[in-house]
């Protein structure tokens, strides 16, 4: 019959476990060698992946092929391995050992493994996730929930001590990862998990490399030779060893080979060892404090600390915690079985539902409710008791890092940190936030969202995770293209992050696609020019050839097109204005923000209104007309024919580009394009096309504006707050 199971994907060691339905007890399935913990490397050797024990040894002889550690650079893009030409990402590697450890779990208990609850570091990030659900994929795994490291172990040491009212602090030092938890058995069976501070790049390899530097520190001294990448390699093999070994003894004598020199003897002490690695451990209890203070309890609240995690093991962890908190660690469950035999409990269990998002303001920020989690409350803790029903048991996890997005200020002069779920709260959870966002008429307007996971206002002093893009949005006439986009984020069970978006009033999500967060953000940590972010105003004046040869259809066409011209860039801050040339230049229109007007003013243009010969241009009278205005300055030429004074126009031209009036001419018919190239700010705006096409030409130059006048506006202010349930 299927079973599901609990796995402990550590970072040195991984297990497998599962509720024995004989004993309705969970238990460890034992690896093809009877242990119950796994190595976590793969030893890549000719065609074929060794693993186990056998691994364990290649690496500890120094054996390069051998991948290890893969788990703390999940999430990564790049490679993390090589062999034979073919490159490993971190989840590939996670994969295959998923997938040996479910074969071997199903060979020992005889039964398919259906699903999986999997844990990981309560302080990974959505991508690393992401990756472990990817890597269960690959491995054939359904994952039934992900879960937390620390709330796995509590979960496995609360069906034997259970006590109403505790506050267990999980204090979880792995191979890889440190995680440090506080969390509160309630009545009924509730286990909350409260508060949530760790390091994914803090573990037992970093205690094993501080060890290595003082071997190799040693060496050098006895044998006045350096140690070469060959010895770095068996030196890295020997390291965790001697580190188990001074856990027991108060020194270590170690013979190495070195290359050039033969065996050198060196000894090292556990003082030597501890001194060398004091800054880890101070580390620890930073982040323990931290936990402390954001629960908004003192160290007395804490009914105990609950180690978690091989590397606990060492004689300084527990020495350590009894100065901070004032008696002894607990160990009541195994530090390496504990993980996963929690995860095997909560695979016999259903998952959470959505919570409703619960904040308060405190200091201008929003922090997580607590008032009803029971954590700060003196209340009297009731004696341990075991849980034979696990039905019993209910598991409430939280969000570690708080999730927010780039934004621009309220002033308008820096980018931050608009947090939309804060830090620590329980999950899974959704809410939503609406934002002000110009939406250009034409169809192409798109929104960017930088997804931020953490409590820092400036953004690059958090984790940006993702970038969403929004599409589908519309023009609103009568509001200028001014919405409400209202911005969707959600933690799921497993923690992983999802984005939606909804326009205005509207119950349908628009589209919405993720892509790769570019690699220079830096803008977003600098202060905003308030001269150059500022609405802009954008002034365009348009300039039609009314002489005899425009009469009749290509004036009709002409002033079609103006009229489509001024609905596509219509906005609070773009102005228009039009002028009639021929033998005269007249303004038609004086520039003006009103839209209607403008395109009534295009309306009444009449062929012939200033003449019907080419004797004038209007260079001069888009000077006076845009010389003073502030914003954006553009003419566009309108022309049929070949003016009768060139070079006259294109001098008078060359004075508007000194005011930085941007200049594009568009001809048609027999339109002299040497002559447009002349007159034109660029090349590339002076288009040559046949009358039919004109059209055509404007929608061209008003997406190439719009674009410029949306990205400026792409992030913007918070203007309220809702929350809406997904479709």
């Amino acid at each position: 019959m299927p079973i599901s199971v609990g796995i402990d994907l550590g970072t040195t060691f991984s297990s497998v476990a599962y509720v024995n339905p004989k004993t309705n007890k969970p238990e460890i399935i034992l690896n093809r060698d009877g242990e119950k913990i796994t190595p976590s490397i793969l030893y890549f050797f000719e065609d074929k992946i060794i693993y186990d024990s056998e691994a364990e040894e290649a690496f500890k002889d120094g054996i390069s092929t051998c991948a290890v550690t893969f788990k703390r650079c999940m999430g990564d893009t790049e490679p993390y391995f090589y062999y034979n030409g073919k490159s490993y990402k971190s989840y590939e590697l996670s994969a295959i050992l998923l997938k040996h450890l479910k074969e071997v779990a199903e060979e020992e208990i005889g039964e398919p493994i259906e699903e999986a609850v999997i844990t990981v570091p309560a302080y990974f990030y959505s991508k690393e996730r992401e990756d472990t659900l990817k890597a269960a994929e690959l491995a054939g795994i359904k994952v039934k929930k992900i879960i937390d490291e620390p709330n796995a172990a509590v979960l496995a040491y609360g069906i034997e001590h259970w006590r109403e009212n505790a506050n267990i602090l999980v204090y979880d030092l792995g191979g890889g990862t440190f995680d440090v938890t506080l969390t509160h058995m309630d009545r009924n069976g509730e286990l909350n998990s409260i508060v949530t501070r760790g390091d994914k790049y803090l573990g037992g390899k970093d205690w094993d490399a501080r060890l290595r530097e003082l071997i190799v520190e040693k060496l050098q001294e006895v044998t006045y030779t350096n140690v070469d990448d060959e010895d770095l390699l068996t030196i890295r093999g020997l390291s965790e060893d001697i580190k188990k070994k001074l856990s027991q003894l108060d020194s270590v004598n170690v013979n190495i080979a070195v290359s050039g020199y033969g065996y050198a003897e060196i000894s090292i002490t556990r003082k030597e060892f501890e001194d060398a690695t004091s800054d880890l451990l101070k580390r620890t209890g930073v982040l323990c404090n931290e936990v402390i203070e954001e629960a908004g309890i003192r160290w007395q609240n804490v009914t105990d600390i609950l180690l978690v995690g091989g590397s606990t093991r060492m004689p300084q962890i527990s020495s350590y915690l009894t100065k901070l908190y004032g008696k002894k660690p607990i160990v009541h469950v195994n530090p390496d079985e504990a993980v996963s035999l929690g995860a095997a409990v909560q695979a016999t269990k259903s998952n959470s539902t959505y919570v409703s998002l619960s904040i308060v303001e405190s200091g201008g920020k929003k922090k997580t409710n607590r008032k009803d989690s029971g954590v700060g409350k003196y209340a009297t803790i009731m004696p341990k008791k075991k849980i034979n029903n696990f039905g019993y048991i209910s598991l409430r996890e939280t969000t570690a890092h708080a999730m927010g997005m780039i934004a621009v200020s309220e002033d308008g002069r820096r980018y931050i940190n608009d947090i939309i779920i804060p830090a620590n709260h329980p999950r899974p959870v959704k809410a939503a936030k609406g934002f002000l966002f110009q939406v250009s008429r034409r169809k192409n307007s798109e929104m960017e969202i930088f997804v931020l996971q953490g409590e820092k206002e400036n953004p690059l002093d958090n984790q940006i995770s993702f970038r969403y893009v929004v599409s589908g949005m519309e023009y609103n006439r009568k509001d200028k293209g001014k919405s409400i986009i209202r911005v969707q984020y959600s933690y799921d069970d497993n923690g992983v992050i999802h984005v939606e978006a909804r326009q205005d009033d509207s119950e349908k999500n628009l589209p919405i696609r993720r892509e790769s967060v570019p690699d220079d953000m830096s803008k977003y940590g600098k202060p905003i020019d308030v001269k150059q972010t500022k609405s802009t105003a954008l002034n365009v004046v348009m300039a039609i050839d009314v002489s005899g040869s425009m009469s009749g259809t290509p004036m009709d066409d002409a002033k079609r097109a103006m009229c489509d011209f001024v609905n596509d860039l219509e906005s609070d801050n773009t102005f228009f204005g039009v002028i009639a040339v021929s033998d005269d230049s007249q303004i038609v229109c004086d520039l003006t923000n009103d839209s209607n007007e403008c395109i009534d003013k295009i309306n009444s243009i009449q062929c012939g209104q200033t003449g019907y010969g080419n004797s004038r241009h209007p260079f001069d009278t888009i000077k006076d007309m845009l010389s003073q205005s502030e914003g954006r300055l553009f003419a566009v030429i309108l022309a049929d024919g070949v003016w009768s004074y060139q070079e006259e126009a294109v001098r008078a031209a060359r004075i508007c580009n000194e005011y930085e009036i941007e200049i594009a001419a568009i001809g048609f018919g027999s339109a002299d394009q040497g002559f447009l190239q002349d007159i034109s700010s660029e090349d590339a705006n002076a288009m040559f096309v046949s009358q039919n096409e004109l059209s055509q030409a404007f929608g061209n130059i008003a997406q190439s504006l719009g674009s410029r006048s949306v990205k400026n506006k792409r992030l913007v202010r918070t203007v309220n707050i809702e929350t809406w349930e997904s479709e």
